[in-house]
């Protein structure tokens, strides 16, 4: 079976984009990054005649592999513990490739097969076995001002074909044969690119005037496929209202609109609302008003050191984890307890940025064995943070390892 690889993909671990400190830094499933194939079985990837080139996009919730390489679309599952990673069960479409195509395809799905490992060097993601490097790929960073929506095509109930396609952001009709009104879709203004559940998403919003007493709002959902930016899924918002605006928060798409209250007229609505949409297989599918999406926070939580993974492929794992933990406090102090010592200091977060300082700590001599040094080394050099299944990862500057903690259970 011909296979190529465009993968999402839920990480537990987040690295810098560039190994310099004080330098930008991205987790590989940030928002609108795409990582694209530059070389594959040692041999670098020329241009495709299709200008599609193979790339991959990592997904931080589902922990499900898909993908397009250059002909074929693929899906499939795939095991991350640190710096190991191993590929699952993978399926593909079957449309026929051209040669070039169908070797680089062969060679790609070789390199997913192999592969045991990952890193970041240089800006660019290895795919490893052992240190032998599979596939190398290139950080793009997503550009919505690419996205031609002014002449893309949408669905649009208000036609037999079920679609139209916009010229300059509109398209019309005439409502009926020889008739003299028309049917106008417009494009508006209110649009959002973002990452919903790990996928690059966008979401818009039409009018419709079909000639009569109506103006319809639509919400249009907006996928990134193999062949680019497509409109996946449509849905109603309503009659003559008016939305004020479209985003992207916590793996929603949000919009605020007003609407109609139960006596006001059709022509002057003046109930304003929030209504949300998840994603679910390319469908937009409505949230309960009552249900949120709550973020973790680094706050509120004595936090039990799991592990430390190196990216020399060392492992410090303490015998007793309760013995190290870490409280952050909203006043920007934190409480430490490092085996015998108890340990105080400050902190500070900038986005998923983090710094941490111990300032003072008693002095009480350790049994042999302890990790003490070692714990605060590797918390002093945290530089970003994230959240997994409920668990604290800090990263370590110039992509030194990644500590891992979970939530201290309460006696």
């Amino acid at each position: 079976m011909v296979m190529l690889f465009m993968i999402v993909l839920s990480v537990e671990v987040s690295v810098a984009a560039d190994l310099r400190e004080g330098s930008p830094s991205v987790t590989i499933g940030s928002e609108g990054i795409e990582w694209r194939l530059v070389e594959v079985g040692g041999e670098p990837v020329s241009p495709l005649a299709n200008e599609k080139q193979p790339y991959i996009m990592f997904d931080p919730a589902q922990k499900r592999a898909t993908g397009f390489a250059g002909c074929n679309n693929s899906f499939g599952s795939y095991e991350l513990d640190g710096a190991s990673l191993k590929f699952g069960s993978v399926g593909s479409t079957r449309r026929a490739c051209p040669d070039m195509e169908t070797g680089l395809e062969t060679e790609f799905f070789k390199a997913l097969e192999k592969t045991r490992g990952w890193k970041i060097r240089d800006g660019n993601l290895l795919l490893l076995e052992d240190e032998k490097v599979l596939a190398r790929f290139t950080m793009v960073k997503g550009d919505e001002t690419a996205v031609d929506l002014e002449s893309m095509t949408f669905l649009s109930t208000w036609f037999p074909s079920g679609k139209v396609t916009l010229s300059h952001g509109e398209y019309r009709e005439a409502a009926a044969p020889g008739s003299a009104s028309e049917i106008v879709v417009k494009l508006t203004g209110k649009r959002v690119f973002g990452l919903v559940n790990g996928r690059q998403t966008g979401a818009a919003v039409l009018v419709t005037d079909p000639g009569g007493s109506g103006t319809f709002y639509d919400l249009a959902l907006l996928t990134k496929e193999a062949e680019g930016w497509v409109n996946a899924d449509t849905v109603l918002l309503g009659d003559r209202v008016k939305v004020h605006s479209v985003e992207i928060k916590d793996n929603f798409i949000v919009i605020v609109m007003t609407t109609h209250g139960p006596n006001d007229p059709m022509c002057c609505p003046t109930l304003e609302v929030q209504k949300r949409f998840t994603v679910e297989e390319s469908h937009l599918v409505p949230v309960a008003e009552g249900t949120k999406c709550v973020k973790p926070q680094i706050t509120g939580t004595v936090w039990q050191w799991v592990r430390t993974l190196y990216s020399d492929d060392r492992k410090s794992v303490p015998a007793k984890p309760e013995n190290y933990t870490i409280r952050f406090l909203e006043d920007g102090k934190i409480n430490v307890k490092a085996d015998c010592n108890v340990k105080g200091g400050v902190y500070s977060t900038e986005g998923k940025r983090l710094s941490i300082e111990i300032t003072h700590s008693t002095m009480a001599a350790c049994e042999e064995g302890s990790l003490e040094e070692q714990f605060i080394r590797d918390l002093t050099a945290g530089a970003i943070f994230f959240f997994q299944d409920g668990d604290l990862y800090i990263d370590m500057k110039y992509d030194s390892g990644t500590i891992k903690f979970s939530r201290q259970k309460e006696n």
